[in-house]
This record gives C-alpha cells, structure tokens and sequence, in this order.
C-alpha cells in the first residue's frame, strides 16, 4: 500500500492520478498544453484520489480527521467559483469600456451647455440655445446681445429661464456669422437689477477614456469636463 508520507510512495501515486502539471513538477513526464482536463475539477479529482490512497495506508490506531478533507474541499470549490467570478468580471468591464469609448467619441463635435457669456454662430448653424436662472423675486428679466464690437443688437425679455435666440437683431435682420455676447439682468420689485449667468452652447473638441478622472469631455474654452449625467448635451 503506498505511504502517503513517502517520496516513492507519492511519487507512484502521482505518476497514476496525477494532473499533467503534478507529474511535471515529480520529473515524471513532460507536462502537455493545458486543457480544461487539468484545471480545478482536475485537481480535485487528483486530490480525492490521493486521499482515498492515504486513508486506505492510515494507522488505525490514529485514523485521520475526516474534517480536514472537507475544509480542503470546500477552499477547491470556492477557489474555483471565485475564478469563474472573476472571469466573468473582466469580461464585463472589457464590454464596458468599449461601449463608453464608443458612446463618448459620438459626442465629438456636438455642443453642450457649459456657464457662460459667449457662443460662436456660423453659416448655417442652429439658433442659439441658452438657459439662465430667473429669481424668485423677479419682476422682469431681461437679456442683450452684443457682437464682436460690443454694440448691442438685440434685447429680449425673459419669460422663463430658457430662451433660443433665432440670430436676428432687433429689426428682425439676420446677423453675420462671428462671437456674440450674451448678458442677463433681473430687476425686483424695488428696482433693484441683478446680473444672471447663462449657459451657452459649447462645442466637444474631443473625448479622453479611462483617464485619471475617468472618461472626460474636451470642451472648447472650458478644457476637461467630467462626463456625468448632469451635462446637458445638445443634439
């Protein structure tokens, strides 16, 4: 009967039961390509068989503690399941960094509402969307337009805190194609005239993925913009 407790005896075993990397590591044969055969249900085959031979050689004087093999058996099991789990995770992530590379670099080249008090029109450009927040107190609220030389070319007042300016002046004719300047007033009850912010449409140069602050939009004047569900992206 082979000693579990000796080195020809475990050698013996090895060469009969054991995996092709077991009978590796006891110089009894060159170990071939790996193949589902020898991986953990290989070796806990291996380990079964090897502690049937020990309990069969065992002292009966001193059997040996079945609760050993079931703890060892329980880490084979758990070890197993733990690495099918983290298979399936990197398969998950490797599925979702590719589809946010993909939806990130869709947005190159659209505009996304970023405070501020510039926009750029061109030929053939949308009307220019903007958004402010009117107060609470508000009796009117007010914005003007400026061009490139500062002179004003359109006042419109503001009945909500959105507004989309067509890109004509106040005599209804269609401006040129440049940088305008946008400034927002409220007035209160005492005639007190407060300024607001404005968002203005900006354009998406550029998208990095994956990087220190994770995915991120390169935004015209603005630089890097985390890609979060607050942006509101036009278009």
């Amino acid at each position: 009967m082979a000693n579990i407790s000796d080195t020809k005896g475990l050698g013996n075993l090895i060469s009969q039961y054991g995996t092709d990397s077991a009978k590796a590591k006891a110089g009894i044969e060159k170990p071939a390509a790996s193949t589902e055969e020898t991986g953990a249900l290989a070796d806990q085959n291996v380990f079964l068989k090897l502690y049937i031979e020990q309990l069969k050689g065992q002292d009966p004087t001193s059997p040996q503690d079945a609760n050993d093999m079931v703890a060892q058996m329980s880490q084979f099991s758990s070890l197993e399941r733990l690495t099918g789990i983290s298979d399936q995770l990197e398969t998950m992530a490797t599925s979702l960094t590719s589809n946010q590379a993909l939806s990130a670099s869709t947005l190159v080249g659209r505009s996304i509402l970023m405070e501020g008090s510039t926009a750029k029109i061109s030929e053939g450009s949308d009307d220019v969307q903007l958004k402010t927040t009117i107060p609470e107190d508000s009796k009117t609220a007010t914005l003007k337009i400026y061009d490139e030389n500062n002179v004003l070319v359109r006042t419109s007042t503001l009945n909500s805190g959105d507004y989309k300016w067509d890109k004509l002046d106040d005599e209804g004719n269609i401006l040129p194609p440049g940088e305008y300047r946008f400034a927002a007033s409220s007035t209160n009850d005492k005639g007190e005239i407060s300024a607001m912010t404005t968002r203005l449409p900006t354009r998406i140069q550029g998208v990095t993925i994956n990087g220190e602050d994770g995915t991120v939009l390169n935004v015209e004047n603005h630089g890097k913009v985390k890609l979060t569900n607050e942006l509101e992206i036009l278009g």
